[in-house]
């Protein structure tokens, strides 16, 4: 199977993998053949990518770290706990109800901890095609993952992993209290709006310090991961030195699955452009050695992603190396993007260092 951009979607083109929502309700199940009704709808619900069939792809097996049925679990505890969060805020007498969903999150966190310590590969999270209508539940998730990941390759403890994965699960919980017109609005933002953005990492962190029963961390982890190096960032510009290192790291996880996802105001940057993104701000806003971590031990693109070489070659990726970003490729299209099917050969680009991916989920023409 192949992944593919939704606008290089066809009719009659079989999907390989079922389209989910975040409740774990299925929209569409395998086999079904595509048509221009189908393709519009999916548009409409703003997918990036769908897997579909192809011969040339067919013994191509997507990697997945988190199985699809915890994901859906922790996407089910965040949004139960924002949501008393949210009615938190307007009685106080629901800190119970938010402690015990709190609790709910931590068990989730150790059973991704498990999954993520079990795992020796390079991580690949973008396999399982959900319909993330709650982007920011779904953020949440992604971040963790990225996060519990760095957090395993620079040694943490088991106290301060469990303490990272829990502020990342957690980090925003504050854009509870965020007015949805201006969370979900399509245009740029005012710099009023802006102002009244920035403060859900200070709502964030008010509410979870009253938990007793938390680290002190998890708070400064909702309170500090839009703080930079250099002092640009929010709430309260803190420089380098007195950033808290869990926020650091959390700042390259929370940017590049920002940049990734599609927003409801611009389109999502392709992951190659994700990590240029970071790497511009590299030492100036983002810590150069938490961005290298995130390069060498996250795969940026999944099996089965069609790919465009810069020499002007096409191609699926097959495997993963020890380089996330230089990936086995079947090479399907020679420089003049015909398909030679007698002439199918794998590049494995850890070698060939002169070509590198320049786009992602293109199609053959």
């Amino acid at each position: 199977m192949k992944a593919v951009n939704i606008d290089a979607l066809r009719p009659g083109d079989q999907l390989a993998k079922p389209i989910i929502d975040s409740y774990g309700r299925i929209l569409l199940q395998k086999e079904v053949i595509f048509t221009e009704r189908l393709i519009r709808r999916l548009k409409d619900f703003d997918f990036l990518y769908v897997f579909i069939e192809d011969t040339l792809s067919e013994d191509i097996v997507p990697q997945n770290l988190i199985d699809q049925e915890l994901r859906i679990e922790a996407i089910s505890k965040i949004r139960q706990t924002f949501k008393v969060f949210d009615e938190f805020n307007k009685n106080k007498h629901q800190q119970y109800v938010l402690e015990k969903s709190i609790n709910d999150i931590q068990g989730t966190v150790g059973e991704i901890i498990d999954v993520v310590n079990g795992h020796e590969e390079i991580i690949s999270i973008m396999s399982d095609i959900f319909m993330f209508d709650d982007y920011l539940y779904n953020h949440s998730v992604n971040v963790t993952v990225y996060t519990l990941v760095l957090a395993k390759e620079l040694g943490f403890t088991n106290r301060q992993t469990e303490e990272i994965g829990i502020g990342s699960m957690l980090h925003d919980i504050g854009k509870m209290k965020v007015p949805k017109n201006i969370i979900n609005k399509p245009g740029k933002l005012t710099n009023i709006e802006f102002e009244v953005v920035k403060e859900h990492t200070t709502y964030g962190y008010e509410t979870l310090k009253q938990f007793k029963h938390l680290p002190p961390n998890v708070a400064y982890c909702a309170y500090q991961h839009h703080e930079r190096l250099d002092g640009s960032g929010y709430p309260l510009g803190l420089r380098e030195p007195n950033i808290h290192e869990y926020a650091k790291i959390m700042a390259v996880s929370d940017v590049f699955d920002a940049v990734t996802s599609n927003r409801v105001y611009r389109n999502a940057f392709l992951p190659h452009e994700g990590l240029e993104i970071l790497y511009s701000g590299s030492d100036s806003q983002f810590s150069q050695k938490y961005i290298e971590l995130f390069r060498k031990h996250i795969s940026i693109y999944p099996n089965g992603a069609y790919v465009e070489l810069s020499d002007g070659r096409r191609g699926i990726i097959v495997k993963q190396t020890s380089l996330p970003d230089r990936p086995i490729i079947r090479v399907l299209e020679e420089e003049d993007h015909e398909i030679h099917v007698s002439q199918i050969y794998e590049l494995d680009l850890s070698k060939s260092l002169s070509v590198v991916i320049t786009d992602c989920n293109t199609t053959p023409a």
